[in-house]
């Protein structure tokens, strides 16, 4: 063998030994990243879970499925340590029947508010912590539909101060069309899939049920409400154009102005409130992607750019110090979790789960993950890169795929992967 012949091939071995570098490299933006941890069994349906103020202990509800009646679902109230430790039963009854979606507990870390259906109608009630002290807040509403689990569809949302909350009352023509799952070769009535079309509207109460006012009164579907981290407005979505869209009022209901023309959902500002997330429907190819947006409407960019049928990027929730973004990506029944740059920048996979929410923290994500036929929650323990800063105020409580695009990295790594073969051409020529 000669000498040049030696050369090419050691210059051959060096470009596959390159190759694998750049493969490998390409990789990381589609792994599972950071530590997963468990927290709850397997032995009972768990989830909507909510952290403290603080971050160390974390709010969630469990129930029996047998308990499911008339589409209904009992659940209690518990509390646990960050990493799953000393579980405390915190409030239970025949009546409690969760929050959805909605986070229950009070920015404050003293009350919680719940749905019951005691009066023989679904009504909003709050209570300490502790389970003492229960009282009825509204009277005549219609909240079964926030315990359907579609967040960012209906709405219940404490003020930043916890001294009033926001809630979409609506009634259903008929209660009793339910959509059974089969859970245990047992068919069980999990969702309400009646037609609602009266009294979609959104409501104002302070925590001690004064004041109980109604804020739109258009006729329209209003809901969705989301309070700005400083209190002064409130973010909703409503067809008043007739096309669907994202709004924003004061808190009294007054000088409600249009941001977004077009089905969208999932509102969520940013720690301070000069930027709004959010979720935009593709009606085409049946799809959502997460969009950005200034607080008043302008500098709309889209941070997701897929478009596969049936998948969708949405229910995003920001980082406390609003860095990044953590969302949920998948076609129908998948529920990945992504991570992202508040610009859309470097997305990257860390696991899979719904109901996701970042620690204030900044250093975990709880979610729920689906365990066949029963929930439980997991954290994930972020790498180092993913971590966020803390919230700027902790509180304690009282006793596709994003796009199927490279990312910048990624790009770098072919570009220098193009330049490797280029030179070889050129040596052997």
């Amino acid at each position: 063998m000669t000498f040049k012949e030696l050369s090419l091939g050691y210059e051959a071995m060096k470009t596959k030994l390159l190759l694998i570098f750049f493969l490998c490299f390409f990789t990381i933006n589609i792994v599972d990243a950071s530590e997963i941890l468990q927290l709850t069994n397997d032995t009972e349906s768990i989830g909507f879970p909510q952290w403290s103020p603080d971050g160390d202990k974390i709010i969630y509800t469990s129930s029996d499925l047998e308990t499911i009646t008339s589409g209904d679902w009992v659940v209690d109230f518990w509390m646990m340590d960050a990493d799953g430790s000393n579980k405390t039963q915190l409030a239970s009854g025949d009546t409690i029947l969760g929050l959805g979606f909605n986070n229950p507990l009070s920015p404050d870390g003293t009350q919680f508010l719940f749905i019951s259906n005691t009066t023989g109608n679904h009504e909003l009630w709050i209570m300490n912590v502790n389970g003492s002290n229960k009282k009825q807040l509204t009277h005549g509403a219609h909240l079964e539909n926030n315990l359907l689990g579609l967040t960012g569809r209906w709405g219940i949302s404490w003020s930043p101060d916890s001294s009033q909350i926001v809630y979409v009352s609506a009634s259903s023509e008929n209660r009793n069309v339910w959509e059974s799952v089969e859970i245990n070769s047992k068919k069980e009535p999990i969702f309400n899939i009646s037609k609602v079309s009266k009294d979609y509207d959104i409501w104002i109460v302070d925590h001690d049920g004064s004041n109980n006012l109604k804020l739109t009164t258009s006729g329209k579907d209003n809901i969705g409400a989301t309070w700005r981290p400083d209190g002064g407005k409130i973010a909703f979505v409503s067809n008043e154009s007739g096309n669907g869209g994202i709004w924003v009022m004061n808190k009294d209901g007054s000088d409600k102005t249009q941001l977004v023309d077009g089905s969208a959902y999932n509102i969520d500002w940013s720690p301070d409130g000069t930027k709004i997330v959010y979720a935009k429907v593709d009606h085409e190819n049946y799809t959502s992607n997460i969009w950005v947006m200034d607080a008043d409407g302008s500098n709309k960019k889209p941070l997701t750019n897929n478009s596969e049928y049936f998948v969708s990027q949405s229910y995003s929730d920001w980082s406390p110090d609003g860095s990044k973004i953590v969302f949920n990506s998948g076609s129908i029944g998948e529920y990945e979790i992504w991570i992202m740059n508040s610009d859309g920048t470097d997305q990257i996979r860390i696991g899979e789960g719904l109901m996701l929410q970042w620690s204030p923290k900044g250093d975990k994500i709880v979610s729920t993950a689906i365990k066949g036929d029963i929930l439980a929650i997991s954290v994930i323990v972020l790498d180092e890169e993913l971590v966020s800063r803390p919230a700027s105020t902790l509180a304690s409580v009282p006793e596709s795929p994003p796009e199927k695009t490279p990312g910048f990295s990624v790009v770098i790594a072919v570009l220098m992967l193009a330049m490797t073969f280029s030179l070889e051409r050129k040596k052997r020529i």
